[in-house]
């Protein structure tokens, strides 16, 4: 979320604005660089959270670095293993793999048999490694074929592979019916949240807000999480864009100094989480 940054700027101003983690995304690894990489992110006592493979999608993007990039199912296949063969030594919590988005929610992008002969090819090379995949649920309204978390637990049953788990986040799940009873049934298929909030205009899929701005969803979505077990690491993922992906929005928060963004998100993070536990006390009270 900070296109305008370095990997090494992404390292020092992650530890600099309190973060404990830092996602990767594969295409900001400069070639033969990864074990400086590493060696920068333990000198500042930062974990590897979620990876993102240089083409992370199976049937393709419509938004983000990849967007509007032809190959072939195989090509794709063949690219997100050698990615997974590439960051696993960053030994992350998971290695996100997505089904794809048209950005046509009318219109979304198949066939979702791809994805079922994708997936556990890619799990494979991914176990080989010891990793595991995040399977990312992406939002109907951005052109997912595969956009509710039961059809996500579905495939992911269907594909039989245990170190496939579900890649959550608010920005794609918000309008889902029954979110709250969903999250709550399959909780435990959760590998990675990714926290961000909606705006009500929203306009396009590189657009989002700061947690529990704009519609302020996001905490109580999250003590759902938190009241269904879930322990594991947040990771914020605030795209906004300025023209660096097609559209200069004139509030982008990627026209800030990007330091200043990453903590002005870890204040709205850290505020939004303060609210999800109060969520979650009211509830029990009001039970």
């Amino acid at each position: 979320m900070t296109p305008h940054n370095s990997v090494y700027d992404d390292i020092e101003q992650v530890a600099a604005t309190g973060g404990g983690g830092i996602g990767l995304s594969e295409l900001k690894l400069p070639e033969g660089e990864d074990e400086r990489v590493r060696e920068a992110m333990a000198e500042r006592d930062l974990r590897s959270l979620y990876c993102v493979p240089a083409s992370h999608t199976i049937l393709g993007m419509s938004f983000g670095p990849m967007a509007g990039v032809t190959m072939s199912l195989q090509e794709r296949i063949d690219r997100i293993c050698t990615s997974i063969e590439r960051l696993a030594p960053f030994d992350p919590l998971a290695i996100v793999v997505a089904p794809g988005a048209s950005g046509d929610g009318a219109n979304p992008v198949g066939p979702v048999e791809d994805v079922l002969t994708a997936l556990p090819v890619i799990a494979d090379v991914a176990a080989a490694h010891g990793q595991t995949v995040g399977f990312e649920l992406l939002g109907q309204r951005r052109g997912s074929p595969v956009y509710t978390i039961p059809d996500m637990v579905a495939i992911m049953d269907e594909v039989g592979r245990p170190n496939v788990g579900l890649m959550f986040d608010p920005f794609h799940s918000w309008p889902e019916p029954d979110l709250h009873g969903h999250i709550r049934e399959h909780a435990h298929r959760i590998v990675g949240a990714q926290v961000c909030d909606v705006r009500v205009q929203e306009r396009s899929g590189m657009d989002r807000e700061l947690p529990g701005r704009g519609r302020g969803v996001c905490a109580e979505i999250m003590a759902t999480l938190l009241e269904s077990g879930w322990n594991g690491w947040w990771e914020a993922e605030v795209f906004s864009d300025d023209g660096t992906f097609f559209e200069a929005f004139p509030d982008s928060y990627w026209a800030m100094p990007h330091e200043e963004f990453l903590r002005m998100t870890k204040k709205a993070f850290d505020d939004c989480y303060a609210e999800a536990w109060r969520i979650v006390t009211e509830r029990a009270v009001t039970r």
